[in-house]
């Protein structure tokens, strides 16, 4: 099987994190895509981040029982921290040795591909598909990673989900901004109430 996986903070998933994961899934044909939160992203580790729990609870709510967009605790369900891309593409590998794994990301994380932990390695070992994000600049991005990263032509979805907790926070409404299920689960647990 073909599987993307399709990495981040998911506080909370939003209906764009689902749209542009069909997006990906369909566009290269791949089998499956993952929906899998970051236990401790090392780019975030001094922002305030919903536990890690809550948030899979979120994504599994948000994915339901689709076929083909599922979520996954696999960096979860380690005590390493931070979390790097490139231990979590070689333990997945290393766990699923019949699959092949595709790595998403968006065009933010592009720009500051080179940052990231043996990144060169992470172009070496695994295929990259970038998603376009508005306001991002390439030009001067690291050349090896540009060649080496397929982005696609998706849609640009003008969701964040920092833009709606604070409309959470702030009362305001966010219906169609994130799923029913998720929704209840946030409005019932307060997840973004001070």
């Amino acid at each position: 099987m073909k599987i993307g996986i399709f990495g981040g903070t998911f506080d909370p998933p939003h209906i764009g994190h689902l749209i542009l994961a069909e997006f990906v899934r369909d566009e290269i044909g791949l089998d499956e895509v993952w929906l899998v939160p970051a236990l401790d992203p090392p780019h975030k580790l001094d922002r305030h981040k919903t536990p890690a729990d809550i948030r899979y609870e979120m994504v599994k709510l948000a994915c339901g029982n689709d076929a083909f967009i599922r979520p996954s605790d696999i960096d979860l369900v380690h005590s390493r921290r931070p979390s790097y891309t490139i231990d979590l593409l070689d333990e997945i590998s290393l766990n699923f040795p019949d699959n092949e794994f595709v790595q998403i990301i968006g065009e933010d994380s592009i720009a500051e591909f080179t940052l990231w932990k043996s990144w060169n390695e992470i172009l070496k070992k695994y295929r990259i598909i970038g998603l376009r994000r508005r306001g991002i600049d390439l030009t001067c991005v690291n050349n090896e990673v540009i060649s080496s990263v397929e982005i696609l032509n998706n849609p640009l979805i003008e969701l964040s989900s920092t833009e709606i907790r604070k409309r959470i926070i702030n009362g305001k409404s966010v219906r169609y901004m994130v799923s029913e299920r998720v929704w209840d689960f946030i409005f019932s647990n307060k997840v973004y109430k001070k």
